[in-house]
C-alpha cells in the first residue's frame, strides 16, 4: 500500500520504503523502555528488540534497502543513556549495519546522550533533521519554523505514535497504530510515522482534543481533522480510513 505514490508500506509493519532512495524509514523505537519499566517495579519480560530484529530482517528481505532513518527516540530514557539502553542501541546497530550500507538518526526529545553511544560507528550519521530527494525527516517534537522555508515536497514526523481505538457493536474495544497523512498549511505533503515499538503507548487520534496533540509541528502546520489515516495490524493487515474528522463524528 502506498502514501502519495512515494512511499509504500512495508508489508504489514509500521515502516515506510522510499524505493527513490532505496532507504526503509521507521520511527520511535523507544529501546530500554522495559528496563525502565522493570526498574519501576513492574516485570516486563525483555523481547522488544528480538521483536524489533525480526520485523527489520522481514523487511529487509522484502526491499532493496541500502540506508535505514529512524525518525527519532531511538531510546527511552530522557536523562544519561543507561547500560541497558546502550546495549540494545548497539546491537540493532550492529544487526542493521550487517545489511545496509548507512543509518540516519533523527534526533528525538528522548535522545540526549546518544552521541556518546554511536559516536564510533561512522556509517551512522545522527542530526536534527535530515533533507534527501525533497523529503524532510524531523521528530516533530519542536517548532521548525525554518520548515516552512525548505525547497521540500514532503516532511515525515514522528513522536505523536498515532493509534486509533476502534469499538465494536457490543463495546470491545481494540487500538491500532496508524499512520497520517495529508498536508501542512503551507502545502506540504506529510506523514506521521506510528511508533515502531509496540510498547509505546499511541494517542488516540480519533478522539484526542486538538489542544492535546503532543507535536508542535501538527499543531502550528495541520489542520488535524483533514489529515487521513492508514491502520496498521501485524494480525489484521492494513486499513484505509477516511479523514479524522469523519472518524470523530462516528464516535460521538
Amino acid at each position: 500500500m502506498k502514501i502519495f505514490e512515494r512511499f509504500e508500506i512495508v508489508g504489514w509493519w509500521p515502516a515506510l520504503y522510499d524505493p527513490e532512495e532505496k532507504m526503509l524509514i521507521i520511527s520511535d523505537l523507544h529501546l530500554g523502555l522495559e528496563s525502565l519499566m522493570a526498574e519501576s517495579g513492574m516485570f516486563m519480560p525483555k523481547f522488544q528488540l528480538d521483536e524489533m530484529k525480526s520485523a527489520l530482517l522481514d523487511m529487509l528481505e522484502r526491499r532493496d534497502v541500502k540506508s535505514l532513518l529512524v525518525c527519532g527516540d531511538i531510546k527511552h530514557e530522557f536523562s544519561e543513556t543507561s547500560y541497558g539502553e546502550r546495549r540494545e542501541v548497539e546491537e540493532l546497530i550492529d544487526f542493521v549495519l550487517d545489511r545496509v550500507e548507512k543509518i540516519f538518526l533523527v534526533k528525538g526529545n528522548h535522545d540526549n546522550y546518544l552521541i556518546y553511544t554511536v559516536k564510533n560507528y561512522p556509517e551512522v550519521e545522527l542530526e536534527e533533521t535530515f533533507v534527501f530527494n525533497k523529503v524532510c525527516f524531523a521528530h516533530g517534537h519542536e517548532k521548525h519554523e525554518r520548515i516552512r522555508g525548505l525547497d521540500i515536497e514532503y516532511l515525515i514526523i514522528g513522536h505523536e505514535h498515532p493509534a486509533l481505538t476502534m469499538t465494536d457493536e457490543i463495546g470491545s474495544k481494540e487500538k491500532i497504530r496508524c499512520f497520517l497523512y495529508g498536508k501542512t498549511s503551507g502545502g506540504k505533503q506529510i506523514i506521521v510515522m506510528p511508533a515502531f515499538s509496540g510498547l509505546a503507548q499511541g494517542s488516540d487520534m480519533n478522539k484526542i482534543r486538538n489542544e492535546d496533540i503532543l507535536s508542535p509541528v501538527l499543531k502550528d502546520m495541520v489542520d488535524l481533522g483533514e489529515l487521513k489515516a492508514i491502520g496498521v495490524d501485524d494480525e489484521a493487515g492494513l486499513f484505509r480510513f477516511p479523514k479524522l474528522n469523519k472518524l470523530r463524528e462516528i464516535d460521538r
